[in-house]
């Protein structure tokens, strides 16, 4: 009895240990996501295959009226590139923060190219198209067409943010992880 008693003991201590050592480090890594100043963006690197340093690649594409947009328009000025696909819950999310930083940012709906895939036919187009409206230039077309090809991002939600030059900044899967290069440029 005395041994069952003396195990009891030492792995309640052994838990509490463990509970004070997992405490400590959730809020060292709490402090390392803001360093210093309430609101600093965590770093998030670069989508692989949308590095930094790498030109846009040149594509045309039509939007929903009809207009054709390509990346020699969109020279002279940063523009953000998002890839999006309406069978992806992620996808969904970054949709209003998209806008939101769009309307932060003053930019207009011709610097904010939105993709949107709609690979799956039974998928609402309109939950994606409407949030974007107004907002966005808004091009129906999937990863897998000519302008996903030629940026080639891996999987979706791709955002990917462009100098005055033409040149990836930024490239993400949060709309976050782009908003503070994009302030920087």
């Amino acid at each position: 009895m005395g041994v069952l008693i003396a195990a009891v003991v030492v792995l309640t201590a052994l838990t509490l240990f463990n509970l004070v050592l997992t405490l400590a480090l959730v809020r060292r890594l709490r402090h390392s996501e803001n360093p210093g100043q309430a609101g600093a963006f965590p770093v998030f690197p670069d989508l692989e295959e949308v590095p930094a340093g790498r030109a846009v690649p040149e594509f045309t594409a039509t939007t929903r009226e009809g207009v054709e947009v390509s990346a020699k328009e969109r020279l002279g000025d940063r523009a953000v590139y998002a890839f999006f696909d309406t069978s992806c819950g992620s996808c969904k999310k970054q949709l209003q923060p998209l806008v939101d930083f769009a309307g932060d940012a003053g930019l207009s709906p011709e610097q904010v190219i939105a993709f949107v895939g709609h690979e799956d036919p039974e998928a609402d187009a309109d939950a994606y198209t409407s949030v974007l409206e107004g907002h966005a230039t808004i091009v129906m077309q999937s990863l897998g067409d000519e302008v996903g090809l030629a940026f080639s991002p891996g999987g979706i939600p791709a955002i990917i943010l462009a100098d005055a030059d033409g040149v990836v900044v930024r490239s993400g899967v949060e709309v976050r992880s782009v908003a503070a290069a994009f302030l920087e440029a």
